[in-house]
């Protein structure tokens, strides 16, 4: 078949039609794989960042002394600097920071915002955001990708807003003993002014131990920490030039410290020493409430065995005699009387498994509707003790041969690792709960903090100026 002139002149040029319209989807296909893959392989690397700082903030948030920010902030950009730059200087976050932090990087094409809520009521969080304005590599290149990202006060051109945030569930402390007053200078929270009188703290790890809004004073009696080196340390704020020069030598065991209890050897100690941190802030901190009832009389224990079990008591708690016993059932005490305890004699002490089922006619307090018949898995309480007024001193041991032995809940120092809650990385706008598909890297171990005034509140945090604008 011959083709005639006028059909091949109609037909002429077909070819570079189609040859364009492939080079165009062909070019098109260039850009989703080079900028696609790019854009994910980006915001995996922003997660894994993310992530690993707020497990590292969330955790060094929880370092006292209290509500110390910067220290946080450093740790988490310290992680982020860890997986986005290897090698390069990280940046040192100022001493006075506050509770949301920001930095940039890389000619502000890189944002952090750093967030910690800490004295929380409910939750103590760490919120790491990481924001990155990606430069269009194949889409620029052809004309397109006129879009710009905005990150706080500088704006990149061609470039789309990436973001991926993490916020890690911090902890509360394993504090068995916590004292509160904090109103008078004059009165140590903790006086023990009993020779051979023994406060004995158990399993605290690196941050339990013992608290007190104002300086405590061992007198002539001796704090122990059982086992040695890994069941806390004492915590004070304002602590008096008395106590500072009678607690270093009156206690042992201190987190660090080796051997076995009671020949514990001062292996590490802080100066100084109890170590220094600021208010614990009432009742807005975040130990778990106190559940049981409330119960108003003074008691005395004069001779023989008493069971304490949680809840409120308004009334002072006083052993006056050698041979008289009190064991407090787990959970959280709260104590309110202007003496909120003064031994002069006998042993307090938390219940241990022998110590259930309670003995039938034994004296027990408070009891009413608590389990007294199984020993739970955590034995561990919490002692809060808070007087109404402050002329005296909240935890007073006056007598001799007096042992006080107290062993805090485990499941009052909960890491934030486990409890951690990553979201995946997203473009700015857009949320999402997914976890990441893999655990970020980091440098270093992350190190686990609350408060400062009784009026402190928690906010919401700030994520920092971040818009994403399409190009026209």
């Amino acid at each position: 078949m011959i083709m005639s002139s006028y059909r091949r002149r109609k037909l002429a040029g077909q070819a570079l039609i189609i040859f364009a319209l492939a080079i165009l989807a062909l070019t098109g296909l260039l850009v989703i794989a080079v900028d696609g893959g790019s854009i994910y392989l980006d915001k995996r690397r922003l997660q894994n960042a993310a992530d690993a700082g707020a497990l590292a903030g969330g955790d060094a948030a929880e370092s006292l002394p209290l509500r110390t920010y910067y220290i946080a902030h450093q740790a988490a950009l310290n992680e982020i600097y860890h997986n986005l730059f290897p090698g390069t200087a990280v940046p040192t976050v100022p001493a006075g920071a506050a509770a949301t932090y920001t930095a940039t990087a890389f000619s502000g094409t890189y944002q952090f915002v750093l967030t910690a809520d800490i004295s929380n009521v409910s939750q103590d969080t760490y919120l790491a955001v990481v924001n990155h304005a990606y430069n269009f590599y194949a889409a620029q290149a052809i004309g397109f990708g006129s879009s710009t990202c905005t990150l706080g006060a500088t704006t990149t051109t061609n470039a789309v807003c990436l973001q991926s945030r993490a916020k890690a569930l911090a902890a509360t402390y394993p504090f068995a003993l916590i004292l509160l007053n904090d109103q008078n200078l004059n009165f140590e929270n903790l006086s023990m002014n009993g020779s051979n009188a023994k406060l004995i703290l158990h399993d605290g790890g690196t941050k339990g131990g013992a608290f007190s809004n104002e300086s405590m004073n061992a007198g002539n009696g001796s704090i122990y920490f059982n086992p040695c080196g890994s069941s806390g340390d004492l915590w004070a704020n304002s602590e008096s030039v008395a106590g500072a020069a009678n607690i270093p030598s009156h206690s042992w065991g201190h987190y660090g410290d080796v051997g076995v209890y009671p020949a514990c050897t001062v292996n590490t100690l802080n100066t100084p020493y109890p170590k220094s941190s600021v208010k614990i802030p009432f009742p807005n901190y975040p130990e778990p409430p106190v559940t049981g009832p409330t119960y108003s009389p003074a008691l005395t224990a004069s001779g023989g065995t008493y069971y304490l079990c949680p809840g409120t008591y308004q009334g002072t708690l006083s052993e006056s005699s050698p041979g008289s016993t009190v064991i407090m059932y787990p959970g959280v005490y709260r104590f309110t009387a202007p003496i909120a305890m003064t031994l002069t004699g006998g042993t307090i002490r938390g219940a241990v498994a022998t110590d259930y089922p309670i003995p039938g006619a034994a004296i027990s307090v408070n009891c009413t509707g608590y389990n007294t018949t199984t020993a739970p898995t955590d034995l561990g309480l919490i002692i809060e003790l808070k007087a109404a007024d402050c002329t005296t001193n909240t935890f007073k041991v006056a007598g001799g041969s007096t042992t006080i032995t107290f062993r805090p809940s485990p499941k009052y120092n909960n890491p934030p690792t486990p409890g951690w809650v990553a979201h995946r990385p997203r473009r700015a706008g857009r949320t999402s709960s997914t976890s990441p598909d893999r655990p970020p890297s980091t440098s270093t171990a992350p190190s686990t903090a609350r408060a400062t005034t009784c009026s402190s509140a928690a906010t919401e945090p700030d994520t920092g100026s971040v818009r994403s604008s399409p190009g026209r």
